[in-house]
């Protein structure tokens, strides 16, 4: 049997074609002209003028997974994007299965219709998902509130020119280790990259003006000394070098550095300087917010960092045999690094994308909409539909529970009662019914506090009766009692005798 022919033509030509025969143009002209059979183009023009509506099929089989259950998966990945918890190709083809299986219990879905969900979905894309803490996603529009207030009205009051407005930040030389793309040969199995690290901490504390004046950086190494051959300081012209216990900022380095920069930028009652950083309680800066309103994090670590990341990989091409970075090798990476990636224009433009300078609060807010919305943009995808915690839309399509505002006490005051399960459910609802029951309870208390008073002092005159009746041997027996030890001595003269 002869295959089906695939058609020739759009939804939006035969559409036109309807129109044009409608309009009084003969089925076969029409026909001719768009190369739509003639039966179709009759058949459709009929359904159109009896007012029936034909929904738009998709060609090929009948999907496992309905299109509108399709719509709701994709609402359900849109919400948890925005709920901080976008989810990877795994939780998505889990919930896919979960929903296909209540329809179908013998069915399943594989990487395939996964890929063709994609290109269907022409909405949704695969990215690398930047991870921050959930105390960093806490920052709220009242903390951008109160940091725009603050720099309005320094702003005001000092008339704070942009060489005059500064950014202090520290970041660490080696960076968190992630996969990478790499172009290999077809059908290799396994695809890994050597890698080399260090052994211990280095801190670069970085400052810089909204002018994009760059001061020299501050290398915090961990110990108590340094070697005098270090080249950082020949490379950077001003570089300085310090140690810590660990390599990292404390207050007493932080203080002294305060002093250089006082020093460097000529500081002075009649010529302030605003310093923005975070770090101290003292700041500026709204807690946790280091990745919204910190220029240096915003727009020049990344490419001073990712010229680091290459420099290393450099390094162990070059000299295979290496398997850790010295400090001196470190500091020499990350001085020419500094020297060719740290750009006044990237200064610049962090303290722009910030709004801190020019200060502006709809930047501000901006920045804030992007994490708090895990970096949704605007869209037709439906994500205020999606329930919390109640099959398919609200078992399976669900998000993580909210957390309870106020818990309510789970137990309740016996007090002496006998309850059955209709009881346990109904009594102490109100204020007045568990006063009551704690009532209950207290003088159940003190009953039984009572009488373990009162049995101790009879237990004292039993012991004092015993001891008595041993010292005196004329206590009369009863006549049981009398009987019993007549019974014994008889058993034993017999048994003497015996022997």
């Amino acid at each position: 049997m002869a295959p089906k022919p695939r058609r020739r033509y759009t939804d939006q030509e035969l559409h036109d074609s309807i129109k044009d025969v409608i309009s009084g143009k003969s089925l076969d002209d029409v026909s001719a002209a768009t190369k739509i059979p003639r039966q179709t183009l009759q058949r459709e023009t009929r359904l159109v003028r009896l007012g029936i509506v034909k929904e738009p099929k998709r060609p090929g089989p009948k999907p496992i997974l309905p299109s509108n259950a399709e719509a709701d998966l994709v609402s359900w990945i849109a919400a948890m994007q925005r709920d901080g918890h976008p989810v990877n190709q795994y939780e998505i083809m889990r919930t896919a299965n979960r929903m296909v299986q209540a329809l179908d219990p013998n069915a399943s879905l594989t990487s395939g219709w996964y890929y063709r969900f994609l290109g269907r979905n022409p909405v949704l894309s695969q990215r690398m998902a930047q991870t921050i803490s959930r105390a960093r996603n806490e920052v709220d529009d009242e903390s951008v509130e109160r940091l725009y207030n603050s720099m309005k009205e320094l702003m005001a009051k000092y008339q704070f020119l942009p060489d005059r407005i500064f950014n202090m930040d520290e970041t660490a030389f080696n960076s968190r280790k992630k996969s990478h793309n790499v172009v290999v040969i077809k059908g290799s199995p396994n695809v890994w990259a050597k890698t080399i690290s260090t052994n211990f901490h280095l801190s670069i504390v970085a400052c810089g003006s909204a002018s994009g004046i760059l001061l020299p950086p501050l290398f915090l190494l961990p110990g108590e000394t340094v070697d005098k051959t270090l080249s950082a300081c020949s490379i950077i012209d001003g570089a300085t070098i310090s140690t810590s216990p660990k390599g990292f900022m404390n207050e007493d380095l932080f203080c002294e550095w305060l002093r250089w920069f006082a020093r460097l930028v000529d500081s002075c009652n009649d010529n302030p300087v605003l310093l923005v950083f975070d770090g101290l309680a003292s700041h500026y800066s709204p807690t946790n917010a280091t990745h919204l309103f910190q220029p240096f994090d915003i727009c020049v670590f990344r490419p001073f960092k990712d010229a680091i990341r290459k420099a290393i990989f450099q390094a162990m091409v070059e000299h295979g045999d290496i398997n850790t970075i010295s400090k001196s090798m470190s500091l020499e990476i990350a001085s020419l690094a500094w020297s060719s990636h740290m750009v006044p224009a990237n200064v610049i433009s962090g303290f722009a994308t910030a709004g801190l300078f020019p200060l502006s609060k709809d930047e501000m807010m901006r920045r804030l909409r992007l994490f708090k919305e895990g970096g949704a943009p605007a869209s037709g995808v439906d994500v205020e539909w999606v329930e919390r915690r109640e099959y398919v839309r609200k078992e399976i399509l669900s998000l993580p529970p909210l957390a309870p505002k106020t818990t309510r006490r789970k137990t309740i005051d016996v007090g002496g009662r006998i309850l059955d399960l209709a009881l346990l459910q109904e009594i102490d609802q109100s204020k007045e019914d568990k006063r009551r029951a704690s009532d209950l309870k207290e003088n159940l208390k003190r009953k039984r506090q009572a009488k373990k008073a009162s049995k101790s002092k009879p237990g004292a005159s039993k012991v004092s009766a015993s001891v008595a009746k041993k010292k005196n041997p004329t206590t009369k027996k009863t006549p049981a009692a009398a009987k019993s030890t007549a019974a014994k001595r008889k058993l034993t003269n017999k048994r003497a005798k015996h022997d």
